[in-house]
């Protein structure tokens, strides 16, 4: 249900001010409390008669047996969504940077732009820890000092709406609720995945808002993001990406959330202990539901005396320290439930054990979190009768059960596979003829599985463009945040089966977005949230720019100086970066301007690595290992070459290249290859003709990038069991256009084989690449012929279906050889396209020297 992320904004303000208006006027009721008190009504009145216990302390009753659990049962019953929305606290705290007083620092460049709390600061760190304790602290302070205190729990509701103002003020975005209120860790924990009503933010979307992400209008009436990515992974913006990103590694989540049930407990049993004016007849759930507590007016000088008579100790200490105890035992029973359950899943062999057991585990902590303090609590505070309590808590049992029960079954390939799918329908949609195969149905109607084998199934005429629909949905996930491009290899990799692409394609696929887009590699997850929404938010306001200025298209130059001062207003409003804010601009200019402008940057691209790869070639002459990696700079410069107009690529190429490069900067860009094998590959080469450099390679890493147990090896500078055959292999006429991953995939299924000199060599269905010694051969017309090391037998009689019955033997040097089975072979044809090319060149040039070479002898 989209319902309450799509809530005019306008509307929502309204609500906001009525909201804020009531908070004003509740503390103002409780400063002066003789204005709420009917003079029929002295102080007087009997204990228990109902109209003294309504109106005795009625803002208190009003506060904290109506709002608080209201909000609640918003979070529970509604969604986070609609709550965050219209929070008054939240409202205060973006007061500031609506009036436009909000402070600013100056950034690196001069320009003064609003602060926001770094990940890696204390509070970026701690926060969860700091609202956790700030929460025990007011549930202390609750039970002894402002439970049914009016001065008390004034001075509270005015200290949080100038503590949430003054943080509005001195950091951007919602940081207010995202890392100093109390209740931030509350709503995280009963939203856990999605509230009952929430919408599922990663599903069918086409709006850029999305939940309770924070908004503003424009001179035109448009609603627009005002989002500073003040935290990744924001609940406001897709509450399960936030789920699963933070289900480990949250500093102080963990212990937060398995506490809540045990806080939640021990609260209200000492709630009932602190009350002493509890009358006889009523019951401790009656006198908590009831709110017969504001009754009740507790004292501060009560915090002094013992919790009972049997704990001679005074509240002040005592209440504290069973709270925190609650606490710790209630996570000490979900820890165990947790391990009872990875170890469940384990004995099952499910995929992921560890994270599902955790994800339950929280799950059953909000269940019963929510269930425990509803069955204290009475929000209508009996305004529906003596059984419309017991309706309440039996409506929040059944939709929270029922949300248990939706949530119970998934885990993060789940979310990761329903946006892959989102992605993957846009990509669709764009192919032609689509609705043929569709047979009636729309695409948006299909089921998960249903558009996987959608793209299975692609008609042969759109056959061709699997690799450019795999690309598009990389490109969609990685700018959402929703791809971690280290994982994306095996994250996607159902979807390359069902489009029947290989890990190769994968590759180049990110190669392509590398030359296309590079930001979109370059950047950390956070970065590239923070950017995309700056670049979105900073697009939305030039199209209201253009829509109020009358312009179709923007041209910079010929726009009259007030329009460009107005526009260099903009740029710097929106916290971008000069390269940035002109990216976005580009998408606004004429076709032919943004046309040109990507042309340049590809151009000047494909001239940096074509001086790399000529450099590349160069050395690898004198160092054979640097031959693969000078292929896979080959394969980048294609990728480049593909995305060039035919005619310009064709000037550039007959043209000698005027850009010098160096075999540093050559090695240095095929260290952040996507192909991990490739990346490995350098570093050992690096660790042969310049060792100086590994321990800075080391310590740079590659992030956001992925890895392989050949990386991992050299990273622990562990040597390849193969290393002495790497040069053979990339040098030998068979072998020698293969990427390193193809010569790690070659090496892996072949080994060593060797004879003494003279003794009878059989060679039945294997490949044999001479690394040592050599062998004479007898054809079968009685001709002599000698193979040295280097020399390639059997390759062409396996191409040929021809098998030789010459006879081999080992020269008086002996024989070693590198043995290569002919049914590896044949996989290695399917698997690798290079390999498949560099063997028809050979058969080519074989086919003009057929004359003089029998068929059936040896490459």
């Amino acid at each position: 249900m989209r319902w309450f992320s799509q809530w005019p904004e306008q509307q929502v303000r309204v609500v906001r001010w009525v909201l804020l208006t009531g908070w004003c006027l509740l503390i103002l009721s409780l400063l002066i409390p003789a204005l709420t008190l009917p003079t029929s009504l002295a102080p007087g009145c009997e204990p228990n008669a109902v109209e003294c216990l309504l109106h005795r302390q009625p803002g208190n009753r009003l506060f904290w047996g109506v709002v608080v659990p209201t909000g609640l049962l918003i979070l529970v019953v509604g969604s986070h969504e609609f709550w965050r929305r219209i929070c008054p606290l939240a409202f205060v705290s973006q007061a500031a940077r609506s009036l436009g007083i909000q402070r600013k620092v100056a950034n690196k460049k001069g320009r003064l732009e609003p602060v926001k709390v770094k990940p890696d600061s204390w509070l970026g760190r701690h926060h969860v820890q700091l609202q956790w304790t700030l929460l025990i602290a007011g549930l202390c302070l609750r039970l002894l000092v402002v439970n049914s205190s009016p001065i008390g729990l004034a001075l509270l509701l005015i200290l949080t709406l100038a503590a949430a103002a003054l943080v509005g003020w001195f950091y951007a975005g919602k940081a207010w609720c995202q890392y100093i209120c109390p209740m931030g860790p509350v709503q995280t924990i009963l939203t856990g995945q999605r509230s009952a009503l929430g919408g599922a933010a990663h599903i069918g979307s086409t709006s850029k808002i999305t939940q309770s992400m924070c908004r503003s209008i424009a001179d035109s009436g448009k609603e627009q993001s005002a989002c500073v990515a003040c935290q990744a992974s924001c609940i406001d913006i897709d509450s399960e990406r936030h789920y699963w990103q933070f289900l480990r590694g949250k500093r102080g989540l963990a212990w937060a959330w398995y506490s809540y049930p045990g806080l939640i407990l021990m609260f209200f049993e000492l709630m009932m202990a602190v009350e002493a004016h509890m009358a006889p007849q009523d019951s401790e759930l009656t006198y908590l539901r009831d709110g017969r507590w504001a009754f009740d007016a507790t004292l501060p000088a009560r915090a002094l005396d013992p919790l009972h008579s049997w704990l001679p100790f005074p509240r002040l200490v005592v209440i504290p320290l069973l709270l925190v105890l609650a606490g710790w035992i209630s996570v000490a029973l979900f820890q165990g439930l947790e391990r009872a359950f990875v170890h469940q899943y384990q004995k099952l062999g499910l995929p992921g054990a560890a994270d599902l057991a955790v994800s339950r585990t929280r799950l059953l902590a909000t269940f019963f979190s929510i269930n425990f303090f509803f069955w204290f609590v009475d929000p209508s505070q009996g305004a529906f009768g003596p059984h419309g309590a017991q309706w309440m808590r039996s409506l929040v049992l059944a939709i929270s059960a029922i949300v248990l029960f939706r949530s119970w079954a998934r885990d993060q390939s789940t979310y990761r596979r329903e946006s892959t799918t989102d992605s993957l329908r846009r990509q669709l949609q764009q192919l032609p003829d689509l609705d043929a195969a569709l047979d009636g149905r729309r695409l948006q109607d299909l089921s998960a599985q249903e558009v996987f084998t959608l793209a299975k199934a692609l008609p042969a005429a759109v056959r061709g463009r699997a690799s450019e629909i795999y690309q598009g949905v990389i490109r969609d996930l990685i700018r959402n945040g929703s791809l971690d491009r280290a994982a994306a290899l095996v994250d996607l990799e159902e979807l390359r089966q069902s489009l029947q692409l290989s890990e190769e394609d994968h590759h180049a696929a990110i190669r392509f977005l590398a030359a296309d887009e590079p930001s979109l590699l370059q950047l950390d997850e956070r970065t590239l949230q923070l950017q995309q929404l700056r670049e979105e938010a900073f697009a939305e306001v030039v199209e209201d720019f253009l829509a109020t200025s009358g312009l179709q298209t923007l041209d910079a130059a010929s726009l009259p100086a007030p329009l460009q001062t107005r526009l260099e207003r903009l740029k710097l409003d929106s916290g971008l970066e000069e390269a940035d804010a002109e990216r976005v601009l580009s998408r606004f200019h004429s076709t032919g301007d943004l046309a040109r402008l990507r042309l340049q940057t590809r151009l000047q691209q494909f001239m940096q690595e074509r001086a790399c790869l000529l450099v590349l070639q160069d050395h690898a002459s004198d160092q054979v290992l640097l031959n693969p990696l000078a292929l896979a700079m080959e394969q980048r410069l294609n990728g480049i070459a593909d995305l060039l107009p035919p005619d310009v690529l064709e000037s550039e190429l007959e043209q000698t290249p005027d850009q010098s490069s160096s075999l540093d900067e050559a090695l240095d860009m095929l260290w952040m290859d996507p192909d991990p094998d490739t990346a490995g590959w350098v570093l050992m080469v690096e660790r042969l003709i310049r060792p100086e450099i590994v321990a800075s390679r080391l310590q740079s890493g590659r992030p956001g990038l992925g890895s392989s147990m050949f990386l991992d090896s050299q990273l622990k500078g562990q040597k390849h069991r193969d290393h002495d055959e790497f040069p053979h292999l990339a040098k030998s006429s068979l072998f020698r256009d293969l990427l390193p991953s193809g010569l790690l995939w070659v090496a892996e299924h072949g080994w060593l084989k060797s004879w003494s000199a003279g003794e009878a060599v059989n060679r039945k269905n294997l490949i044999f690449l001479i690394l040592r010694g050599g062998a004479t051969e007898t054809t079968d017309g009685g001709q002599l012929v000698q193979h040295d090391v280097g020399s390639v037998m059997g390759a062409m009689e396996v191409i040929s279906g021809e098998p030789s019955m010459s006879k081999l033997q080992a020269s008086p040097d002996g024989l070693n050889v590198f043995a290569f089975p002919v049914h590896a072979f044949d996989e290695l044809l399917q698997r690798s396209s290079h390999f498949s090319h560099g063997l028809l060149r050979q058969l080519a040039k074989r086919l003009k020297r057929s004359g003089e070479t029998p068929m059936g002898a040896p490459v």
